[in-house]
């Protein structure tokens, strides 16, 4: 046996014994506790009863179920001491042995009898079983030194064998169970010596017997990471069933096995455990007060519960007698932390279940850490089970139609109540009470106390940490889901900033206070700019990861894909920016998509058969179509050379009049001017009705002027930019010396321009990006450190490197610009990737951290799969249609599906499958099928008949068949109201449509399905006002009865 630091503990085996031991190794001293008042998780309240100092280094030990005074240590020369631990007597009896060898387990049964298992040596039995049951009736202090009978053991077994683990059977204690090193376990009844069954394995250590099922007992091995749970029934095959011996033979279980788990713990965060110098799992122990449940703790102190069952076989298949399997229903990681290095002292060393005697309460583990410290572990609820089920956490969730209360329990009747929460309330009431000693209360009082009649019915759920402060009216009174949520974000950083959380949450949603331009100061209260990606996820995060959100709020957050799909949330990239102009960064996204789509209209970016539609400036700077570049070249193309892409970009440039390429020298001087219109897409001062007045999106912490500026110094317009800072330096003074800084600047003399600079780099990182980059260009010149700015967007940093970059710089800076990109899930990574394949890497980390699969696949599904195959996609699709399908939005899953279909589209033919036919027509008459694509002629049905034919048998059908009215097989129509004789779905001659009253329910039938006789809907609400039965004069059928009259049916 292993020797774990500081110490064992021991819950006392006999259940009528509230007591536990604590043995500590360091100093060799046996300490007797006895639990008092609460044992719950956080609270453990105990004291000592007794201490027994100075024992022998021990090597096994076990605790006597019918002496709770009574310690048996076994140690490494071969010794047996017995231990007198309640009465502080220090008093020991030593059972000595002939030959010395180690001893390796030791084992009380409830006869008193001691079993003891030895290392192996020749010409001796391993196996000694003492009869120690005298012992059990002392009442004097300490232990007499004289006992006859403990010279010799009573039995002797299992000889040249090594025993290194050994449990008796309480329900047969002359039964016991050993586990024979090398060899496997055998099962010994001392009453007929002959009868042993032997199980082959080599988890021969750390027996444990489920004391609920005593058939089951479970074993490890040293080495292995595995359980092995065996069945004692299987003494022989023709007892087990067809069942059983299949699974012997297809599993790969051994005989007498019931459940075979190859990896119950994790080793991969023990490097030692490789060595082989320790055990992989210290102890197993079964729960005394609930079946099947297991506890393994291994030597890096993970805890992990297992809750096992039966399978159930076919009864056809059960024989009584036969050994049966089982199967893991559940497990439980009782304490995660065991993988931080920096809780090493805090592992847990020992354990064992704490007896309670009633299951009604929650299973509870007595834990030894390596500090010393006990503490009570508490297994997870089923009722935490049962509330998640009666509260709709998964989707479709309650309250976005019914307006019901948001993540609120079911209602159910006062008599269901009981039944239905039953569990939850009595685990509530039972959760923090005290359950040992003299204050310890009556568990089956406190459980019907809390099914009292009345109390079920008034249970709730109860947000935690909920904000008390009201939502603001502005809420309530936005239309828009945009609107809403930028009143949302408002609200809780308001309320953050009030409380004591906020600088626990600070690094997560960030310091973005923005000064708006106009009277306001120019610099912007910020701590320091963080990149683009990281405002943006500040951004998101401030809802999703705000506490205690109000459920109304908490509906809206939850339900933000279903609200933007309500509000046409599809391909129409100028509605789309309105429905997410809450979120700057994609707003620029489908800004970015509206540019270009205008510029792939009519074919425009089809160049020498390539087309290079929805390209970003990474693939045209790299001649990148992709991973199938097939899907962008005409039939029988192959991929051009880099000569060809010039020259195709070339005329593409010249055709749409593009601006000259004036900046560094380059091989390639067309693809630069194509990557600077692509850096333009996107731009807010195009989109916004403002123009070049559109104000910057509060959520960046920019000013318009400073944006404007900045942009015509990267496009070398320093004119420009001195004229704006002119204008905006008359409502911002501290901006006056910053456009004469760029006057000095543009007449060559840097060093001036730099000291007319009234603040240096430092101060501008605490202002806005654009007053960075302006000051930054000004100090040193290098158009590096602003391509670099990471707090400048992406869009505006590809502007400066594709102007300022050499070809080999440009080509590094957009791979290194991908990849963070794609690390990050920067939706502003499209400007570079465009809709291509490693825009589906940027959306799949995107998805990961925002699960925001709406916006990634409506973008996506423009070129999937016209150009982009890549399964992710298909799933994000699949997804999202499911959603709306699941919260019942299928005119909009109908719409995205046409939609994208239309957008699939490559040389006419759709790539994607048309989902299949969901609405068909059956006559009633001739069982005839048919659909509104056969009656439009796309599908003709085989039944029908010949056009001829239907003309001959009457004019009008062909007219009333496209109608809908009749059925193109048999020629019937629809059946007639049987009130007013008039064909229903036609034209009404008393034009119910022109009464307010009978305008809709004079369009619809209503059928008996009883008689299958039809109605007008406003003419049944007139019959059946007054009468029960059918109107027609020869049925007999009630149509209209109700069994229950006092209940109301509408």
């Amino acid at each position: 046996m292993d020797r774990p630091e500081p110490g064992l503990v021991k819950w006392s085996p006999n259940s009528s014994v509230d007591a536990f031991v604590h043995i500590n190794l360091q100093y060799r001293v046996v300490q007797l506790y006895e639990p008092m008042g609460h044992a719950r998780k956080g609270r453990f309240d105990y004291h000592k009863i007794s201490r027994h100092d100075d024992f022998p280094p021990l090597t096994t030990y076990d605790w006597s179920p019918t002496n709770p005074g009574l310690l048996a240590v076994g140690t490494g020369a071969g010794v047996v001491n017995l231990l007198r631990i309640d009465d502080g007597s220090n008093a020991f009896v030593e059972l000595g042995l002939k030959m010395t060898r180690t001893c390796q387990a030791v084992a009380f049964n409830t006869t008193g009898l001691l079993a003891v298992g030895l290392d192996r040596v020749r010409m001796d039995q391993s196996l000694h079983i003492w009869d120690v049951g005298r012992l059990d009736s002392l009442d004097k202090k300490g232990l007499p030194q004289d006992l006859a009978g403990l010279s010799e053991p009573k039995y002797r077994l299992e000889p040249s064998v090594s025993i290194s683990s050994i449990r008796f059977f309480e329900d047969s204690p002359q039964t016991l169970v050993a586990g024979i090193k090398a060899q496997g376990l055998r099962i010994h009844d001392l009453r007929d010596p002959q009868s042993i069954v032997l199980f082959q394995t080599k988890c021969n250590n750390n027996l444990t017997i489920d004391y609920a099922d005593q058939n089951y007992f479970a074993s490890s091995a040293l080495d292995h990471p595995g359980v092995m749970i065996w069945d004692r029934r299987a003494t022989s095959r023709p007892v087990a069933s067809h069942t059983y011996m299949q699974a012997i033979e297809d599993d790969e279980i051994p005989w007498g096995g019931a459940l075979r788990l190859d990896r119950v713990i994790e080793t991969d965060s023990a490097p030692f455990l490789s060595e082989g110098k320790h055990s992989l799992i210290r102890s197993l122990r079964y729960c005394r007060d609930h079946r099947g449940l297991l506890a393994v703790l291994s030597r890096t102190g993970q805890l992990r519960v297992l809750e096992t069952n039966k399978e159930r076989p076919s009864a056809s298949s059960t024989v009584s007698g036969s050994p049966e399997l089982l199967q893991v229903r559940k497990s439980y990681e009782m304490d995660a932390s065991y993988t931080e290095s920096s809780r090493k002292n805090n592992r847990i060393v020992s354990f064992d279940w704490v007896t309670l005697g009633s299951p009604v309460l929650r299973p509870r583990l007595l834990v030894l850490r390596a500090n010393g410290c006990f503490e009570i572990l508490e297994q997870p609820t089923h009722t935490s089970d049962h509330v998640f089920k009666l509260v709709p956490w998964q989707a479709p969730h309650r309250g976005l139609e019914e307006h019901t209360p948001y993540l609120d329990m079911m209602r159910f009747e006062s008599s269901q109540a009981p039944g239905m929460l039953g569990p939850l309330l009595v685990e509530n009431a039972l959760s923090e009470v005290p359950i040992f000693g003299p204050d310890a209360v009556d568990i089956a009082r406190t459980a019907e106390a809390a099914l009292r009649p009345g109390l079920a019915s008034s249970a709730s759920a109860e947000l935690v940490n909920v904000i008390d402060a009201p939502l603001p009216d502005s809420f309530h009174t936005s239309s828009t889901i945009a609107g809403k949520l930028r009143v949302l974000r408002t609200f809780v950083r308001e309320q953050l900033e009030e409380s004591d959380k906020l600088d626990a949450l600070q690094s997560q949603l960030g310091d973005l206070k923005v000064a708006k331009d106009g009277d306001e100061e120019a610099t912007l209260a910020s701590n320091g700019i963080g990149s683009c990606s990281e405002i943006h996820e500040a951004l998101l995060s401030t809802l999703s990861e705000a506490p205690g959100l109000p459920r109304e709020a908490q509906c809206v957050v939850d339900h933000t894909m279903l609200l933007r799909a309500r509000e046409r949330y599809l391909f129409d990239a100028v509605t789309n920016r309105k429905i997410v102009s809450d979120d700057p960064w994609t707003r620029f996204a489908w800004d970015w998509v509206a540019d270009a789509e205008h510029a792939a209209d009519d074919g425009a970016m089809i160049m020498s058969n390539m087309d290079l539609s929805y390209l970003g400036i990474y693939s045209i700077w790299k001649n990148d179509l992709g991973r199938f570049p097939t899907a962008r070249l005409a039939p029988g193309m192959t991929v051009p050379e880099t000569s060809q892409w010039e020259r195709a970009i070339g005329s593409y440039c010249k055709k749409r009049y593009l601006p000259k390429f004036d900046g560094v020298y380059t091989k390639r001087p067309h693809h630069r001017q194509l990557c600077l219109e692509i850096c333009g897409w996107g731009d807010i001062q195009r989109h916004d009705p403002s123009g070049a007045d559109a104000e910057v999106d509060p959520e960046y912490p920019a000013t318009t002027h400073t944006m404007a500026a900045a942009r015509a110094l990267f496009r070398g317009d320093t004119k420009l930019a001195i004229q704006i800072l002119k204008r905006a330096s008359a409502a911002h003074p501290e901006l006056l010396f910053v456009p004469l800084a760029l006057q000095l600047m543009g007449r060559g003399d840097k060093r001036s321009a730099k000291e007319q600079l009234d603040f240096d780099e430092v101060v501008a990182s605490r202002t806005d990006p654009y007053l960075q980059a302006i000051s930054s260009l000004i100090a040193t010149g290098n158009w590096t450190s602003i391509a670099n700015q990471r707090s400048l967007p992406l869009s505006d940093r590809a502007f400066v490197a594709v102007r300022n970059f050499s070809d080999d710089q440009l080509t590094t800076w957009l791979q290194e610009q991908v990849s963070r990109a794609v690390e990050d899930g920067d939706i502003e990574g499209i400007v570079l990737t465009g809709i291509t394949d490693a825009a589906v890497d940027i959306f799949a980390r995107y998805i990961q951290k925002f699960h925001d699969v709406q916006t990634a696949t409506l973008i996506l599904s423009i070129c999937y799969p016209r150009y982009i195959d890549d399964v992710r996609c298909a799933a994000w699709r699949s997804a999202y249609r499911a959603h709306l399908q699941r919260h019942k939005l299928f005119f909009h899953r109908t719409k995205f599906d046409v939609e994208s279909t239309k957008r699939s589209r490559r040389e006419g033919v759709p790539t994607l499958r048309p989902p299949s036919r969901q609405i068909a027509l059956r006559c009633v008459y001739c069982d005839a099928e048919t659909s509104l694509a056969n009656n439009h002629g796309a599908r003709a049905p085989a039944t029908a008949p010949p056009a001829l034919a239907t003309e001959a048998r009457n004019p009008l059908l062909a007219t009333s068949v496209s109608a809908g009215v009749s059925c193109p097989n048999c020629g019937r129509h629809l059946p007639r109201c049987v009130v007013c004789l008039e064909v229903v779905g036609v034209p009404r001659s008393d034009r119910p449509e022109e009464r307010e009253e009978t305008k809709m329910a004079g369009r619809f039938p209503t059928f008996c399905l009883r008689c299958d006789h039809v109605l007008h809907l406003d003419h049944a609400r007139q019959w059946f006002a007054r009468h029960a039965e059918c109107p027609v004069p020869e049925c007999r059928c009630r149509c209209n009865f109700k069994a229950n009259p006092e209940l109301d049916y509408h």
